[in-house]
């Protein structure tokens, strides 16, 4: 069969096939020759993604502790000078990916080979479709994702003066806490663009009698089997459908900043202390968890039943889903399924302390200037479907069947 294009403008020419074997255009068979399943030429598949799996458990555990100490102590008539400037960056940020289905491949076409029988055909004789292209493969999670990390900062400035003495105590800090996640499980893949996924066309006649629903699909049958139910199936088709997204277990994203500066000045009797604390302090702890998300559907692709061409003489009426050209699909948005949990934890404890102390007559000055950003935003999805795609076409198989009118064909309606 040749290759169709579908009405907006796929056009599959130069693309990569998987088709199945053609079969004689005209097979002469004896009565009761035919068995169950003898033709089978569907089933195929091309460009697909591969379907993601993961069991256990990933863990993002990390530690960080900075403990600077600076101390100045000075005696009598003495000066005791104590700076501290740290500048320090925490990245403990985690992107965390399990069991993620591949994207289906573009342009690609599965096509059930063409069938052509002259006898006697049984029961399930005939399949020519369950043909797939482009789909994104499924996602499957079963376990755990934690992301745990623990920053400690804990500077520490201290002068001491004498008698009489000067004592100046400053500290600035520059810090930054990035503890930011990303952890993406159970997600299916996207349905590629541009596929083709078409049952091949069946032609078969034959004469005869039959019992309830033998005839379906064939004509022509000399024997007392003629054609059951199920006979001829070239439907089924799918193209360009995004992956099912399965989640079950539990995200976690639990983090933890600890920072306490602690400044000093303590000067004695007619003395000057000066205590000047400085600190700028970012803290992200931002997650980003995505969970048993279906992939979207691709765009532009064609799932088509093969066409049905059907000649019968028969004695009884046709048998129940004797001929089945439909149940294709293309461009659907994959399903989301989420069981279990999804937690985002965060813990952020910021207690700089600065302290000046000045004797009798003396004079004290304690500064602190504090600029802190807490970012602890989340953004958590679970069981979301994914979104449809455009310019798709399901389409059934054409079906034509030729009755001879002197037959009573309506006794079994």
């Amino acid at each position: 069969m040749g290759v169709r294009s579908v009405s907006d403008g796929v056009h599959l020419g130069g693309i990569k096939y998987s088709l199945g074997y053609d079969a004689s255009a005209s097979w002469w068979l004896s009565a009761d020759s035919w068995p169950n399943f003898r033709t089978h030429t569907g089933d195929n598949s091309a460009g697909n993604g591969g379907n993601g799996y993961f069991a256990g458990s990933l863990i993002g555990r990390s530690y960080a502790a900075f403990e600077p100490l600076n101390v100045a102590q000075a005696r009598s008539h003495a000066t005791a000078d104590a700076y501290q400037t740290n500048i320090a960056y925490f990245d403990q940020s985690a992107s965390q990916i399990a069991g993620i289905g591949g994207d289906g491949g573009n342009w690609n076409a599965a096509l059930g080979g063409n069938v052509g029988a002259f006898g006697s055909v049984g029961p399930g004789a005939i399949a020519t479709g369950d043909n797939s292209a482009g789909n994104g493969g499924d996602g499957y999670f079963f376990g755990a994702m934690v992301h745990a990390p623990v920053a400690v900062y804990a500077p520490v400035n201290i002068a001491v003066a004498g008698y009489n003495s000067s004592a100046h105590a400053d500290q600035t800090n520059d810090v930054v806490f990035d503890q930011s996640a990303f952890q993406m499980a159970g997600v299916g893949g996207n349905g590629g663009n541009g596929n083709a996924a078409m049952g091949g066309d069946v032609s078969a006649s034959g004469t005869g009698h039959g019992s309830h629903q033998t005839i379906g699909g064939s004509g022509f049958a000399s024997d007392h089997g003629g054609t059951g139910s199920d006979v001829i199936a070239s439907g089924g088709n799918h193209a360009g459908n995004g992956g099912d997204g399965y989640f079950y277990g539990g995200i976690v994203h639990a983090t933890f900043a600890f920072y306490y500066p602690i400044n000093i000045a303590v000067a004695g009797y007619n003395s000057t202390a000066n205590a000047d604390q400085t600190n700028n302090v970012v803290f992200d702890q931002s997650a980003s968890q995505v969970a048993g998300v279906g992939g979207n559907g691709g765009n532009g692709n064609a799932a088509i039943g093969g066409s049905s061409d059907i000649f019968s003489s028969i004695f009884e009426l046709i048998g129940s889903d004797v001929i089945a050209t439909s149940n294709n699909s293309a461009g659907n948005g994959g399903n989301g399924n989420f069981s279990g949990s999804m937690v985002d934890v965060n813990v952020a404890i910021y207690a700089p302390i600065n302290i000046a102390v000045g004797g009798y007559n003396s004079t004290a000055e304690a500064h602190q200037n504090n600029n802190v950003e807490f970012d602890q935003s989340t953004i958590q999805m679970a069981g979301i479907g994914g979104d449809g795609g455009h310019g798709n076409a399901a389409l059934g198989g054409d079906f034509a069947m030729q009755l001879l009118s002197d037959l009573h064909l309506l006794d079994h309606a």
